[in-house]
Order: structure tokens, then sequence, then C-alpha cells
């Protein structure tokens, strides 16, 4: 309760100006009064349409936030544990919802940067989105080089019942091997290769709502070594339709389909985590839990408690275990 006097009813004092000639004045930070143009005669005015010639496009809707990006972390050994220090493949991502003036999604522009590549293997990356493939207009961006996928004239991937866009089918081709040690910014002691960032545009036939297509990064997945029936999912996501369902439940995992349980062990460790920041990430073979005190509290408890394990906090880190530019 506000304990002030005041009744915040805002008109104890009620006032306008009039200025003859306007120019007199900088309105240059004002809103006009007179009648805003719409160039592309889609309801929403010039000034707020982030795109004023597109009448399929009104608002650009980050994800986390402008200019901001999330971090996902895989191991690629699944089924089983490895050795566990999340930096096989680390992406940090941006995601542009674009709605019309109905706040409908009609087009997403993922950002996506490559920041490391702690494994041999050469992995693949895609999200898959919950809408019909035939639903996609056309897509844009991805770095698709190699033969072991089938991809549709619209850019989807065939053979899904879901709309599932490869991003790049190969890290290797996104973020370059320096020449030095074995894997690509997760070892100190070897040179540091520059991020690469690809955008890829996904543009949608039939506006679909936010309850529908959910919250980025949606079903990010990565497929390893070129096999496509093995994806690594974000914990209690499913698998697209073209995983081999017999790794299910198998060596350390213990996914459930009949219980929504996925690609997490039995005590709830996981092979994939999305996290909202850009995140220090272990060195090479160093556990994740090592350089991150707190995550196996977190696993364990199912993500009920320390949540915010991954921020630098006093006594949350083992700096010496964790990835910095050298």
């Amino acid at each position: 309760r506000d304990n002030s006097g005041c009744d915040n009813d805002f008109n104890d004092a009620i006032f306008f100006t009039s200025v003859n000639p306007i120019t007199a004045v900088d309105v240059s930070a004002y809103q006009p009064i007179d009648e805003p143009g719409d160039a592309d005669n889609d309801g929403v005015t010039d000034v707020f349409d982030a795109y004023p010639n597109d009448p399929n496009k009104a608002f650009a809707n980050f994800y986390p936030g402008e200019q901001e990006f999330g971090t996902l972390v895989y191991e690629d050994l699944w089924p089983f544990k490895g050795d566990y220090d999340f930096n096989d493949l680390v992406l940090e991502y941006n995601f542009e919802q674009i709605t019309n003036n109905q706040n409908l999604l009609t087009a997403l522009t993922a950002k996506i940067v490559v920041k490391a590549i702690g494994a041999s293997y050469h992995n693949g990356f895609g999200i898959s989105l919950n809408t019909d493939p035939n639903n996609v207009s056309s897509i844009t961006g991805q770095r698709i080089s190699k033969n072991y996928l089938s991809i549709a004239s619209n850019g989807t991937e065939e053979g899904q019942s879901k709309a599932v866009v490869i991003l790049f089918d190969d890290a290797y081709n996104v973020l370059h091997y320096p020449g030095n040690g074995l894997f690509v910014n997760t070892d100190p002691a070897s040179p540091y290769a520059t991020p690469d960032t690809i955008t890829v545009s996904i543009n949608f036939i039939n506006p679909i709502s936010f309850d529908q297509i959910g919250t980025p990064p949606y079903n990010p997945f990565m497929i390893v070594n070129r096999n496509r029936g093995v994806e690594v999912h974000l914990p209690n996501s499913p698998p697209t339709d073209l995983v081999d369902q017999s790794l299910l439940g198998t060596g350390h995992d213990d996914s459930n389909s009949s219980l929504e349980k996925y690609y997490v062990s039995d005590v709830y460790l996981p092979w994939a985590m999305n996290l909202p920041v850009s995140f220090t990430y272990p060195i090479e073979k160093q556990k994740i839990d090592v350089g991150h005190k707190k995550f196996d509290a977190w696993a364990r408890s199912n993500g009920y408690s320390y949540m915010d394990w991954y921020l630098d906090k006093p006594n949350y880190r083992s700096v010496s275990h964790l990835y910095s530019k050298n």
C-alpha cells in the first residue's frame, strides 16, 4: 500500500498547448497527431510497423531479446554419458519472430553462432517446429553440403510430420578448424577460431499463433556424426520422425515415450541444455559439474534447485575448468 497520501488518479492537473507555427518547436520526439502513413495498408501505421512495405509482416519480436543471445550446448555420445563436458557443440542463438497485424507468426529469422566444437564427430543441427511442413513457403540461409539428408523444395526435411529445418549439416562447415589441436575453441592452449554466424529465414504460408508454435528455440536438436537416426534433444523434448527409436532408453538414457520422458538419465542428467544467456562452457575433458559447481544439484533436483547454476556468482564456478578466449 502507498502511504504517501497520493491517490494515483493522475488528474490533479491536465493541460495542453497549441503552437503556431508548428515549426517553432522540435516535434521529432513526439508521435504526430495528424493521420499517420500506412504504406502497406495492413492497419499498422508506419511509425509502429517494423516492415512498413510488407502487408504480411508488422512486428519484430526477439528472443531472448534484441541483440541478445541464448546458448545451446550438447553432448554427442548419447545414449551414453561420455565425458560430460558439454562442449561437443556450443551454439548461441537469437530468434526474430515476425508477426502480422493480428500478432500471428508469419516468419522466423534465426541467427546461430557456432562458438565451439569439442568433438571429432561432424555434427549437424536442426529445429522441429509445430506446424505442417507444407505450411513453409521457403527457407533461406541453410548450410547443407553433405548427402545424408533429404531436403524438400521448400527447405524442410522430407519424411517428417512436423516442419523440421536443418540449419547446418556439419558444424565444421560453419566454424572452421584452425589447424592446431584436435577441436575448436575448447582447449586454451590451441588457437582461437572466430565464431561464425549463419542467418536462416523461414517463411510460412498460413500465420501461426504463439500458443501453437511455442517459445524459441522451439525443439532444437543435434544430428550426431551424419547419422540421421541419432538425435540429441533438450530434456523431455521428443525426437523427430526420423530418429532410430530403438536407441531410446538404452545405455545411460532413461527415455520413456509413454511418460513423455526423453533424453535424460535415471537421475535427470541431460545431454543438451538451453541457457538464456551467453554461457561459459567447460574446457576439453572437464566435467561440467567441476566447472559449474551447482550443476549436479540442479540436475538431480529435476531443475528445481539452483536454477541459476550457470551464473557467475560466489562459489558457483571453478574458473580454471572453464573456457575463455585466449
